[in-house]
């Protein structure tokens, strides 16, 4: 690492952090990307954009996303099933979901931002950060330890951000939890993105994302809450099986994660957080890639703005103001609806975009 001092360091190279590091330098700034996995690591996640996404992702990148990434089938229709099942959902008329290898996916970003001039570390971690008039953050690679420092600092490292931790002790930051399994491929299940909504499954949602020759079938729940997640995911296959003759037979593999669930903190004058550091996700769907790199964009034009008499951490907020307003809008539905809102909420879906 042969520079000590930057102008910004991002902590965290998935694509709200590739996002900030590729604006903040295509706008002048020197900038150091740090991220903990080695190139291409897996990330746990269900792989798709909604249908505005790509365009987003791409207007503020540059560069369109490539078929490299994508993966079978490349796009697919969405598919909304109510309590009441299958008999009274359907698939919503003119809305496509773009299916993506969220590992390619992540690299990429990554690669644009060292095309782009962002100094790239794989393999280092943000172990502490010390706050005087700049930042020191300290690093551990392969190398060893070292000290690295910047005007600014970018939260991009996920909903349990250390950035966070050590600068705002205080924030709170409620989580969700995400557990998904992959399945081979059985069912009647057309190329869509299935959303399943039932209380009794999961207080937000319930999804099936077809992937080549497998499934993947997952809920969000509540930590801690009872029935446990494990019983909510029997209960979703019980389902399956009855409305779509799933069979599970043979389990590939596994996994959970949190996400944010309803929050937004933007940081303090120059380190601003993003993504689900700042707990930017869809409660109702769990969307985070598309916020992600929206917040990184807006992070990095508030950051290139700063002068003495701008506050950075002011200016990003109010930019994002618009998507906070939809996340909090969303938790507050998921938080109070009951089985005949959510009823009502599919009905209202199909018949808008009829």
């Amino acid at each position: 690492m042969s520079n000590s001092k930057y102008d910004v360091i991002v902590v965290g190279g998935g694509p709200a952090g590739s996002a900030t590091a590729i604006c903040c330098a295509s706008a002048g700034k020197d900038v150091l990307l740090i991220e903990k996995g080695s190139k291409d690591r897996y990330k746990p996640c269900g792989g798709v954009l909604p249908s505005v996404a790509p365009e987003t992702i791409e207007d503020i990148v540059g560069v369109s996303i490539p078929d490299e990434v994508r993966t079978d089938p490349p796009e697919l229709g969405l598919y909304y099933v109510p309590p009441s099942g299958r008999a009274n959902g359907g698939r919503v008329k003119n809305y496509s979901i773009h299916n993506i290898n969220r590992a390619p996916f992540d690299q990429w970003l990554r690669n644009l931002a060292a095309e782009v001039g962002v100094v790239v570390k794989h393999d280092s971690q943000c172990i502490d950060i010390t706050k005087t008039n700049q930042y020191k953050v300290l690093i551990r690679s392969k190398e060893g330890e070292s000290i690295v420092q910047s005007d600014f600092l970018v939260g991009a490292d996920g909903v349990r951000s250390l950035v966070r931790k050590k600068l705002f002790p205080s924030s709170s930051a409620p989580v969700m939890v995400v557990e998904q399994e992959h399945w081979k491929r059985t069912g009647d299940f057309e190329d869509c993105f299935y959303g399943f909504f039932r209380g009794d499954v999961s207080i937000a949602y319930a999804y099936l994302i077809p992937k080549a020759d497998s499934l993947i079938l997952g809920l969000g729940a509540l930590p801690h809450q009872e029935p446990n997640i494990a019983e909510l995911l029997k209960r979703f296959r019980t389902w399956l099986e009855k409305e779509f003759s799933f069979i599970p037979s043979n389990c590939i593999k596994k996994e959970a994660w949190s996400i944010p669930f309803g929050y937004f903190i933007p940081g303090e004058n120059k380190t601003l957080l993003v993504g689900d550091a700042a707990g930017l996700c869809n409660p109702l769907s769990g969307e985070g890639i598309r916020l992600g790199v929206e917040s990184g964009e807006a992070a990095a034009n508030a950051i290139s703005s700063y002068n003495n008499e701008r506050n950075p951490s002011q200016i990003y907020a109010r930019d994002m103001g618009g998507l906070v307003k939809m996340v909090e809008e969303l938790n507050d539905f998921v938080r109070t609806v009951d089985d005949e809102g959510r009823e009502e909420f599919v009905r209202n879906e199909l018949e808008r975009r009829a």
